[in-house]
C-alpha cells in the first residue's frame, strides 16, 4: 500500500540565527506560485517564483545573508547574483577588484562614445602595441639624422633635418608611440607657417615618421599625419623693401645679421641658402658669390656677381676664413631676424629681400635672361612677377646703400674679393 506524502504546510519559515524567511503559496490563473518574503531595515520585500524548491533556495540564501549581517548581498535578487558571479568569474585572472574594473569601463565609455570598446582595444594594440618598441622622440630623430648621414645626404639637408627635428623634439617630450594624429595636428597649428612651409615641415615628418615604422617604433596603422593637411598657397603680390627701410634693418643689425641680410639684398640669395654659405664660398670664384648644387634651393649651381654694395657690407663684416656666414642655429637666424624687424620699425615682409634684389637689378640693368641666371630662377618666372616694380632711379638708390662711416672697414686685400656690375 503507498504511503501518502506528507502535506506541506504554508508559509514556510526558513530560519538562520535570528533571521527568519517565509515562503507563501499563491494560486492564480491556475497557476501555482511562491512569494519570499523578508524584512530588511523596516522594509518589507517579496520575490515570486513558480518553482518550489527555486523559492526554497532563495529563501535560505536571504536567511543566511540576513543572519551574516550582509545587507548589500540580502537586496540581490537571484538574477543579479548571477550576475554579480558572471563578472566575477570574468575578471578573476586579472586580480582587479570588480568596483575597480567597473569604474574603469565607465571612464572608457565616456572617451568612446558610441564607438565599441572592444573595437578601440584591438585598434590600440595594433597601433601602440604587438611588439612596439618604446623609443623617446628626441632620441629617434637622432637615429634618423644619423642614418640620413650614413646614406650621404648633403650637409644642408641634414642641416634642415636637425632644424625642423629639433622643433618637433622640444615640443613633444615623450615616446613616439604616445602621439596621436591631433597631437601633430595642434603642433602645426602652433607653429602658424606659411603655406610652402608647411608642406615642407610636413614632408620631413612624413619621412621621419616612415623611418620609426621601418625601425619598430610606431605602427603603420597610425597616420600621425592624418589629421594635418595641405594649405594652398594663397597667390599674393610681390612686396620688396624700399632703400630706406633696408638702410635702417642693415644698420640695426649685428655684424653676421648684417652679412645674411646683404647677401640676400645685394645677390639675391635666399634664406635658406644663406644658412648653407660658408666664406671660402666668397671667395673661391674671386668676383663672384658662388652657391653650389648642395646649397641651391634649385640644386643647380650659380655664380652671382658681388657689386660695390655687397663688397662694402662684407667688408664691414667680422670676416673668418671659414665656417659658416651665420655661426649660430637656424632657429635663432629666424628669431634675431624677427627682433631686428621690430627695433628697426620696419615689418618683415616675407622672402622682400630676394624680391628687392631681383626687381632693383632688373630695372638697373634691363636684361632679364642676366637676372635670371643670377637669381636661379627661369626667365619666364622673373618676367612674370617682377617687371615694372621698380625704376632705374631707386635701383641706384637700392644698390648704395653702404655702411655708415661708423663701421671699421677692413681692407679690401684681406677679403681677396673684387666686384662685378
Amino acid at each position: 500500500m503507498k504511503t501518502p506524502s506528507k502535506r506541506i504546510r504554508f508559509p514556510l519559515r526558513v530560519k538562520r540565527g535570528s533571521s527568519t524567511v517565509k515562503i507563501y503559496r499563491d494560486r492564480r490563473g491556475g497557476g501555482t506560485y511562491y512569494r519570499v518574503v523578508y524584512h530588511l531595515g523596516g522594509k518589507r520585500y517579496r520575490l515570486h517564483f513558480n518553482s518550489l524548491q527555486v523559492a526554497t533556495n532563495e529563501a535560505e540564501a536571504k536567511a543566511a545573508q540576513l543572519s551574516r549581517g550582509d545587507l548589500d548581498a540580502a537586496q540581490m535578487t537571484g538574477r543579479d547574483r548571477l550576475v554579480y558571479g558572471r563578472a566575477l568569474e570574468a575578471i578573476r585572472d586579472h586580480a582587479l577588484p570588480l568596483d575597480a574594473a567597473a569604474i574603469e569601463y565607465a571612464e572608457a565609455r565616456k572617451i568612446l562614445g558610441p564607438l565599441p570598446l572592444l573595437d578601440a582595444a584591438r585598434f590600440y594594440v595594433k597601433a601602440r602595441g604587438g611588439g612596439l618598441k618604446r623609443k623617446p622622440v628626441r632620441e629617434a630623430a637622432n637615429d634618423f639624422i644619423e642614418a640620413k648621414k650614413a646614406q650621404g645626404a648633403s650637409v644642408s639637408y641634414l642641416d634642415d633635418l636637425r632644424y625642423r627635428l629639433r622643433v618637433f623634439s622640444n615640443r613633444f617630450a615623450c615616446d613616439l608611440v604616445s602621439l596621436t594624429p591631433d597631437d601633430v595636428r595642434d603642433f602645426f597649428t602652433d607653429l602658424k607657417l606659411s603655406a610652402g612651409s608647411h608642406t615642407n615641415f610636413m614632408r620631413v615628418l612624413q619621412t621621419f615618421f616612415n623611418f620609426a615604422v621601418s625601425r619598430g617604433w610606431l605602427s603603420k596603422e597610425v597616420g600621425l599625419l592624418q589629421s594635418t593637411h595641405k594649405r594652398k598657397e594663397k597667390k599674393s603680390p610681390v612686396e620688396i623693401f624700399s632703400p630706406s627701410e633696408l638702410r635702417a634693418l642693415l644698420e640695426a643689425a649685428t655684424p653676421d645679421l648684417a652679412v645674411c641680410l646683404a647677401l640676400g639684398a645685394f645677390a639675391g640669395l635666399r634664406s635658406e641658402e644663406v644658412l648653407r654659405l660658408d666664406y671660402s664660398d666668397l671667395s673661391r670664384r674671386p668676383g663672384f658669390v658662388e652657391i653650389a648644387a648642395d646649397k641651391a634651393k634649385t640644386q643647380a649651381r650659380r655664380l652671382v656677381p658681388i657689386s660695390d654694395a655687397l663688397l662694402k657690407w662684407l667688408a664691414a663684416a667680422p670676416h673668418r676664413a671659414e665656417g659658416r656666414i651665420w655661426p649660430l642655429s637656424k632657429g635663432r637666424f629666424f628669431t634675431q631676424r624677427v627682433e631686428l624687424s621690430r627695433q628697426a620699425g620696419v615689418p618683415w615682409k616675407q622672402n622682400a629681400l630676394r624680391h628687392s634684389f631681383i626687381s632693383y637689378r632688373l630695372a638697373g640693368i634691363q636684361d632679364v635672361n642676366r637676372v635670371a641666371l643670377e637669381a636661379g630662377n627661369s626667365p619666364q618666372m622673373i618676367f612674370r612677377h617682377y617687371r615694372e616694380l621698380a625704376t632705374p632711379e631707386q635701383a641706384r638708390s637700392w644698390f648704395a646703400v653702404a655702411p655708415g662711416e661708423a663701421v671699421n672697414v677692413v681692407p679690401m686685400r684681406t677679403l681677396s674679393l673684387t666686384t662685378h656690375s
